[in-house]
């Protein structure tokens, strides 16, 4: 019995012994993590990062005791699908654009939720090309890093946390919340830039101080006659009956209408268009998406659909409103941007007319001012 018990014992301190190195260990790695990711050294360049000027603009709003009466939240679509400056100057209403390209309605939940967090806006206005067929644990790199992207650029450390396994699979975990896991790769792909991160040199993001209310315009030039020709001869490059939406995005897009609800704040929805050649059997999209946004709010403009019955409203969304594309994703040229922020300034001054109008305060006038021209 004595000599079982010595073994029983030696077998017991070589355990706690394991678990203590391997505590060691563990504490240096999350050590050599953490000195990697305070030197910056795997750091991308993010010069130009324009979801973390967003996130930078609208906690400055808040800093300044400047009100978001209208906050527009979307994918790309609605980053390059509406002139915020423009809004605001036809609307007397202070607005901004939030929101990150390529995300699904999942990630914009989050973004929202933090958001309202800062400061209530009176409307949130939810461009409906989020809401689409992806699912946050299943998405393809691409996706993945544009997601990722967003999920960093948020401020509120305790929300993100909160949102983690919400939109990332385990194993998309540490690539999410530290730069070292995501990009080290650099050791074989981008040695010299590297080095000069170990040097100090590395990229360092670019601070906006002109007023940013979160547009990112990048198309200046419309449909040429070549694309148009290529609608004439191979008809439309997206087909409405191909539109799906996910049980996350029904689950996400009603959590954002009862978010709304709890905090008294309406619900619209907004569906910023493609060229009117561009999706055959759109019907069929707008039935689908009806059937999951109708029943959340009594507000949707969808200029998708308007433009193609409304022939005022076609011709205005002429050929020099959108990005000269024929891929399935399209977006607004700056001057499509322009057309959009008139066309929903009116719609929404017709479904609330009781939205303040500043335009008589000392204030906006002097922050209207500061606009880029």
């Amino acid at each position: 019995m004595g000599v079982r018990k010595k073994q029983k014992r030696a077998r017991a301190v070589s355990f706690k012994a394991l678990l203590a190195r391997g505590a060691v260990l563990a504490a240096m790695a999350v050590c050599i993590i953490a000195v990697l990711e305070n030197k910056r050294i795997f750091v991308e360049d993010s010069a130009n990062n324009h979801e973390e000027w967003k996130w930078d603009w609208y906690y400055r709003l808040k800093q300044y005791n400047i009100p978001v009466d209208v906050l527009f939240v979307g994918n790309s679509h609605l980053l390059t699908g509406i002139n915020p400056y423009v809004f605001t100057e036809k609307t007397g209403l202070y607005c901004f654009l939030l929101g990150a390209s390529g995300v699904g309605v999942a990630d914009l939940y989050f973004t929202i939720e933090e958001a309202v967090k800062v400061q209530k806006p009176k409307v949130i206005v939810l461009e409906t090309y989020a809401i689409n067929d992806d699912e946050p644990y299943r998405l393809e790199k691409g996706k993945l890093n544009d997601q990722i992207n967003s999920f960093r650029a948020r401020r509120d450390t305790w929300l993100k946390i909160q949102s983690t396994f919400s939109l990332f699979d385990y194993h998309n975990v540490p690539i999410a919340w530290c730069e070292t896991f995501r990009n080290h790769n650099y050791i074989f792909t981008k040695p010299d830039q590297l080095m000069r991160n170990l040097k100090g040199e590395g990229p360092r993001r670019r601070v906006r101080n002109d007023i940013y209310l979160g547009q990112f315009a990048r198309f200046s030039k419309g449909l040429s006659p070549q694309t148009l020709g290529r609608y004439e001869s191979e008809g439309a490059p997206v087909d409405g009956e191909k539109y799906e939406i996910s049980k996350s995005s029904v689950k996400y897009v009603g959590k954002i209408a009862r978010l709304c609800r709890e905090n008294g704040i309406q619900l619209v929805f907004l569906t910023v268009p493609m060229y009117r050649g561009h999706v055959e059997n759109y019907q069929v999209w707008h039935d689908r998406l009806a059937a999951h946004i109708s029943p959340l709010s009594p507000y949707w403009l969808d200029l998708q659909a308007l433009q193609l019955t409304d022939a005022g409203l076609g011709e205005v969304y002429g050929p020099a409103a959108f990005q000269d594309t024929y891929s399935a994703n399209q977006h607004l040229t700056n001057y499509g941007m322009a057309v959009t922020a008139g066309v929903f300034a009116q719609y929404l001054d017709r479904i609330m007319p009781s939205l303040p109008d500043r335009r008589g305060e000392r204030r906006w006038q002097d922050f209207v001012a500061r606009f880029p021209r």
